[in-house]
């Protein structure tokens, strides 16, 4: 299984929209400026995270996004389901396969697709904040002359 763009850019951008939410919503320029993503194609990402209940957008001047639930209560999985879709190993578990009564391997991608799906369901956006904490507190400090 390969992770797409979209996947990998969601988690990100959550993950950016966790740390900096406060009173205000996070805007959508903000988050383009320290992710390295274009505004247009963070606004499609957040569609199906919108749909999927995980942020919600604030219209205006002072508008952008925030989580629609706490970091504690988002997974990674959360955030791959809605941005990916199905994210079993092989395409036959997801849409069916004409040899499935007598594919022997059938249950090994099941397994390990179940695997990766709980490993994705145990990790949350705090957990992913509090690492990201940890790191900038571990850097050393540049002075340049």
């Amino acid at each position: 299984m390969k992770l797409s763009t979209k996947g990998r850019y969601a988690t990100r951008i959550l993950l950016c929209i966790s740390r900096l939410q406060g009173d205000q919503p996070v805007p959508k320029k903000k988050i383009a400026e320290l992710e390295g993503i274009s505004t247009d194609y963070i606004e499609q990402i957040m569609v199906p995270l919108k749909n999927a209940g995980l942020v919600n957008s604030v219209r205006g001047l002072r508008g952008g996004f925030r989580l629609a639930k706490e970091p504690t209560e988002i997974t990674v999985y959360d955030v791959l389901s809605a941005s990916e879709g199905n994210i079993n190993l092989v395409g036959c578990l997801a849409e069916g396969c004409n040899r499935s009564d007598e594919c022997v391997v059938q249950r090994v991608w099941q397994g390990a697709s179940g695997v990766l799906k709980d490993y994705f369901s145990k990790i949350t956006l705090k957990e992913l904040q509090d690492d990201y904490e940890e790191r900038l507190k571990n850097e050393p400090i540049m002075f340049n002359i």
